[in-house]
């Protein structure tokens, strides 16, 4: 079989040897269009959505009821999906290396190594964001397990009276005494001020308005969230049992400074 044979077909006709027709006959008939490759919008789809539903589904487990309530099948539920995202991956990676050996029968999609990378991430990411998140969602449920308690005086009951207190609603004309407020820093602030029922001078102070970074430390100014709100009436109970020491430490600063009744 003659090669020259082949180009000089290319370019058989009068006039055209040695001319820009040439060029152009020589060129059309050696690089030929290729039919176009129709994109498959299936993958596409899977390789958005399944990812995303995993990162929910792993979040929704660690963030909320089902991991306070029942931990243990929680946690099953989390590494189940982790091993059927792991044997995608393996799957995957195994098809592509049989691709490079030459063994393999027929290819593999080729979208499957970035469909079990994306599982992969969104199963980190669903981790270690609903584990994040439950540090504070867990706060939440266990403020149900306590009791609520509405119209307390603070100066007639003791803090002894309220220890399963959740919730407690003061009643009309309760307030905060600023001027006996008190800031303890260990790195942050940590304000404290009680609270008491009009003006007269409660048994002990057994109740406090506390928070971070929201006083001088040095004078009596606690300018807390709400603290000046006259529709606040009420509070929850400190939850975060890290910082608990350092209020206890304001609390005990502010009765030796102004002479308080010991809680």
């Amino acid at each position: 079989m003659n090669p020259y044979k082949e180009q000089q077909t290319l370019v058989e006709g009068p006039g055209l040897f040695g001319s820009y027709d040439a060029l152009q006959a020589f060129s059309k008939g050696v690089w030929l269009p290729l039919p176009k490759r129709k994109m498959n919008f299936v993958p596409l789809i899977v390789c958005t959505l399944v990812p995303w539903g995993l990162f929910v589904l792993v979040y929704s487990l660690l963030s909320f009821q089902i991991h306070y309530s029942q931990p243990i099948l929680c946690n099953i539920s989390v590494f189940v999906l982790l091993v059927i995202v792991i044997i995608i991956l393996v799957k995957a990676v195994t098809g592509r290396l049989r691709i490079f050996a030459g063994v393999a029968p027929e290819r593999e999609p080729s979208w499957w190594i970035f469909f079990a990378l994306t599982l992969l991430l969104a199963w980190i990411m669903g981790f270690h964001q609903g584990d994040k998140n439950f540090s504070a969602t867990s706060r939440y449920y266990d403020l149900g397990n306590l009791n609520n308690y509405t119209m307390v005086y603070p100066n007639r009951m003791l803090g002894q009276q309220l220890l399963d207190a959740g919730i407690v609603q003061f009643a009309p004309g309760s307030q905060l005494d600023v001027q006996k407020s008190m800031g303890f820093k260990n790195g942050k602030l940590f304000c404290v001020a009680p609270i008491v029922f009009g003006t007269a001078t409660p048994v002990s102070y057994d109740f406090w308005a506390v928070g971070t970074d929201c006083c001088s430390g040095s004078q009596a100014d606690f300018s807390c969230r709400n603290y000046n709100n006259p529709q606040a009436s009420g509070g929850i109970r400190l939850m975060d049992s890290a910082n608990r020491a350092y209020y206890r430490l304001a609390v005990q600063q502010a009765e030796a400074t102004y002479n308080n009744p010991q809680a």
